[in-house]
This record gives C-alpha cells, sequence and structure tokens, in this order.
C-alpha cells in the first residue's frame, strides 16, 4: 500500500554567454556588452514523495511532496566600452510541501484535493571592480537580499459521472501571497498580501463514438513575484529595469472551443481559442536613459491584452507502415494601453506548423522526414520596434527540411540519428535573440536497464 521515493538532481552551466547581450542586433552599431556571463547557472533538487493506497472512505490514494529547490544565478557583466566589471551572486531557495487526496464517490464522481504550501527566498549581491584593480566595492543588488515570497493554496477538482453523451470536469483553487521586500538604500520596506480565486469548467459531448465537441472556460491570476517588483538591472533589449513596488495582480480568462474526431485510420483535432488579460505587468519605458546609453524601464499593470487563434493537429493512417501528421498553430494578439492607442501584442508567433511523415520499415527501423515553416511577423507592438532582437521590419518567413531515423536494436536499445535544416536555410524564429543553426546532426543512444 505505501510507495517512498526519493530523488536528487543538479545541473550547472559553468559559463553561459548572453549571445544578444556580446553581438550587436538590429540598428545596433555595437554591442550593449563586452561581457554577459552566467558563470555560474546551478539548479539543484531534493524531492521525497510518499504515496500510499487508501483503502478507506476517506481517499482512495494519498500523496505527499517535500523538496527544496536552489537555483544560482551568479553573473559576470561589462557594458561595452566600460572598464568597471561587475560581479553578481543570486540565488533562490524554494522549500515546499504539497498534500494531495483522490477519492471515489460511489455515485461515480471522483475528486482530487489537497493543500499546499511554498517558501521562496532570494538571497542577492552584487559587487563592481574597475580595470585590473582587482578590489571589488559592493553596490545596490540585482535584487533586494533576503526578500521573500510564500504563498499557501487549497484545491479540488471534481470529474462528475456522464450524464448521457455530456461529461463535465470542474476545479476551484484558492491561493494566499505573502510577499515582503526588505528596506535597501531608496526602496522602503514593502509587503503585499494578495489572494484570489482560480478555476476552470471543462465539457465534452460526444456526437457520435467519433465525434466529439470539447469546450473550457477559465480563470487565473498571477501575483507580481520579487522579479516584477524590485529588479535592478540590465534587460534583453537593451533596457535597464527600476524598481516598482506598487504593483496588483494581473488576472486572465480563458476561453477554448473545438473538435475531436477518430474516424478508422484518421484522427483530426481543430480548436479555437481566446485569451483576455486585465492589468497585465508590463515593461514600460521612462523616457529615460543610464548612463551607458539603455533605455530605463519598470513594470507597470498597464494594458489589457486579447490573444485569439486556432490550433489544428492531424494524424492519418495511409497503410500498415506509412502514416502522415500535420500540426497548424495561428495566434494574433491586440494590446491596449490605458494611456494611448491599440497596438499588436508582443511578441506574437507568426502562423506555424509541422508536416511529416512516419515510415516503418520493419518492426526496428522508423524513417521520418518532417517539414517545418513559419510565416512573415510584421505585426510588431512598440516595444519589439525597439528590440535589438527583432528587425523592425519584420521577421522573415522561413521553412526546414529534416530527417529522423531511429533503430529499436533490441528491447533494450535504441539508437537515433536526427539531420536538421538540410538545404542550410538562414533563419530566425520570431523574438529569439540568436540565428537558428544551419546544418545540424544529433545522434542518442536510450538504453533500458532489464
Amino acid at each position: 500500500r505505501t510507495d517512498l521515493m526519493f530523488s536528487a538532481q543538479v545541473m550547472e552551466q559553468p559559463s553561459t554567454p548572453r549571445y544578444d547581450e556580446m553581438v550587436p542586433g538590429y540598428e545596433q552599431t555595437e554591442p550593449s556588452a563586452e561581457q554577459y556571463l552566467f558563470e555560474p547557472n546551478r539548479r539543484s533538487m531534493l524531492h521525497a514523495r510518499l504515496r500510499l493506497d487508501g483503502q478507506s472512505a476517506l481517499f482512495d490514494q494519498f500523496e505527499a511532496h517535500l523538496a527544496r529547490q536552489v537555483i544560482t544565478d551568479d553573473r559576470l557583466t561589462q557594458e561595452y566600452a566600460s572598464d568597471e566589471i561587475i560581479t553578481e551572486h543570486n540565488a533562490s531557495t524554494l522549500d515546499g510541501l504539497t498534500l494531495q487526496f483522490n477519492s471515489s464517490m460511489s455515485n461515480g464522481t471522483r475528486f482530487v484535493w489537497g493543500g499546499e504550501y511554498y517558501a521562496d527566498t532570494v538571497s542577492s549581491s552584487r559587487f563592481v571592480q574597475t580595470g585590473g584593480s582587482g578590489v571589488k566595492t559592493q553596490v545596490k543588488s540585482r535584487f533586494p537580499d533576503d526578500s521573500s515570497m510564500d504563498s499557501a493554496a487549497v484545491y479540488l477538482s471534481a470529474e462528475w459521472p456522464a450524464a448521457g453523451a455530456l461529461q463535465v470536469n470542474t476545479g476551484l483553487r484558492y491561493s494566499w501571497f505573502d510577499i515582503r521586500l526588505p528596506a535597501a538604500d531608496d526602496l522602503a520596506a514593502v509587503r503585499l498580501t494578495p489572494s484570489d480565486f482560480s478555476g476552470d469548467i471543462h465539457a465534452v459531448y460526444d456526437i457520435n463514438p467519433q465525434f466529439k465537441l470539447v469546450a473550457n472556460v477559465g480563470r487565473g491570476f498571477r501575483p507580481p513575484n520579487i522579479f516584477d517588483l524590485a529588479t535592478l538591472g540590465p534587460r534583453p533589449g537593451n533596457r535597464f529595469n527600476i524598481a516598482n513596488t506598487n504593483l496588483d495582480p494581473e488576472t486572465v480568462w480563458s476561453y477554448d472551443f473545438g473538435f475531436k474526431t477518430e474516424s478508422g485510420d484518421l484522427e483530426l483535432e481543430v480548436f479555437a481559442f481566446y485569451m483576455d488579460y486585465s492589468d497585465k505587468i508590463t515593461s514600460v519605458y521612462t523616457g529615460e536613459a543610464t548612463d551607458d546609453g539603455r533605455d530605463i524601464i519598470r513594470s507597470e499593470n498597464r494594458n489589457k491584452v486579447e490573444i485569439y487563434g486556432l490550433e489544428a493537429g492531424l494524424y492519418w493512417a495511409l497503410t500498415g507502415n506509412l502514416n502522415v501528421y500535420a500540426v497548424a498553430n495561428y495566434s494574433r494578439g491586440e494590446e491596449h494601453d490605458r494611456d494611448g492607442p491599440t497596438f499588436p501584442a508582443d511578441r506574437i508567433p507568426p502562423l506555424n506548423g509541422k508536416l511529416g511523415l512516419e515510415y516503418f520499415v520493419n518492426g526496428d527501423w522508423r524513417i521520418e522526414p518532417y517539414w517545418l515553416f513559419a510565416t512573415t511577423q510584421d505585426r510588431l507592438s512598440p516595444r519589439d520596434v525597439r528590440d535589438p532582437r527583432i528587425d523592425p521590419a519584420g521577421t522573415d518567413g522561413w521553412s526546414t527540411l529534416n530527417v529522423l531515423v531511429d533503430w529499436q536494436v533490441n528491447p533494450s536499445l535504441k539508437l537515433g540519428l536526427r539531420l536538421e535544416n538540410l538545404t542550410d536555410n538562414a533563419y530566425r524564429e520570431h523574438a529569439s535573440g540568436i540565428d537558428a543553426p544551419g546544418r545540424n546532426i544529433g545522434l542518442w543512444v536510450d538504453y533500458s536497464f532489464p
């Protein structure tokens, strides 16, 4: 009846350059930085899970999770043409406890319910040294040192017995937050305690056994975090963020509707979605600049954003060993500035998708050629236009031809080969800070111990 699991994870990138800071972008004649290194970027996590089969009237299964995660985000930076080298030490320590129960009623209703608590503490320091002096002077850190963000929540989701052709699932969650920023230099101590409900309703209606209508309505909210409230330092796109501790949570209503059909060898699904953000936390230019020429920004509850679009997927078994599949995604966004005009939303991707074939040579070999594509995106927000990572005239459309081959050597061993961008197209995904690679090759080995 009882299962106990322990896990440990460690990942480190010792020194990783930020490409878009060190290479001139669109409409830049020089880079923003001489050096910009994440040094190091590290994540470690310890996790324990207890799982118990209930065999009781209260619950069928119980799970408890206890974990600690530590993320280190140290940096070494130097502005272009500056002799000042800045060293940063930033870390987030997150402790979490979750308790979850699965319960079934005699009438067929199933519940998932429980609670959780998280405590996140941020440590941050910053030092400046000039040239080769070797003397480091402590200056104002990127985040207020010893900031914290605690959260607690209780939740309940239910899957109701089908009423004829209609199946309904619902969920409701109530969350509390306690955000504390200690006083630092010109920043007074701040404490925010937002709380709110979130939830959703999900319905499936069977027109017939092969054709289903699916609809979802949901509401979410996000409180401002320490990054939103109090970041001080360089940001991508030649910007410099300053603190604004007077922020409210942002909320979103989301709706989607579509169908799924499965008939013989054909599977098809098409969905339309709409999302309505209110009090969106967005970066706003102050009209000032740093001595190094970076535009000064700060976060504000400024805008209302609407995003809508279509998603579609197809999988068709043409023969016993040949399948075709296709995916297409389209999004469009409008942002409404309370103090100004309406304009395209930030970083909305263009129409994009994937078309591929799966050919099973036999039970062990599979060949999968596929085509990736994205169309032109020239609907840019004012922020996009000023972002050196984005061409102010818009991002060109692109496509790549790729091939995947895998071989099941035996039940335990699988080998794979992936060839990407065979035609060596030069392209950049919209809003990326780096051009995509040319011809690329990947190899992997997957071994399962018997």
